[in-house]
């Protein structure tokens, strides 16, 4: 059995695993809070999806019902410690282990 290990290039973390080959694990720094480290909750719209406001193309809003506000359909996680929120649209990241 072999040591493999790897190093986010986000966060910076090394990640280590007893294998015998190269892996590919996930980094769980998304899940975050890249302000005050603490731990985001999923971020869970109290919106219908037919308002949200689509930024990019203002005829998806031809009723003009979206409410502005910072979060998005790309929105994934939420801090409640900030006022305001913070809204995170980050993802999992591979990291390769050598």
């Amino acid at each position: 059995m072999g040591l493999v290990q790897g190093v986010c290039n986000v966060c910076g973390r090394k990640i280590r695993r007893d294998s015998p080959v190269p892996v590919v694990v996930t980094c769980d720094c998304y899940k975050y809070c890249p302000l005050c480290g603490g731990l985001m909750e999923p971020y869970t719209s109290n919106l219908s999806p037919l308002v949200y406001r689509n930024e990019e193309d203002p005829a998806w809003d031809p009723f003009g019902v979206a409410e502005r506000e910072e979060a998005s359909t790309r929105t994934l996680y939420v801090c409640n410690a900030h006022d305001p929120p913070y809204l995170s649209s980050r993802q999992p990241l591979e990291v390769r282990l050598e």
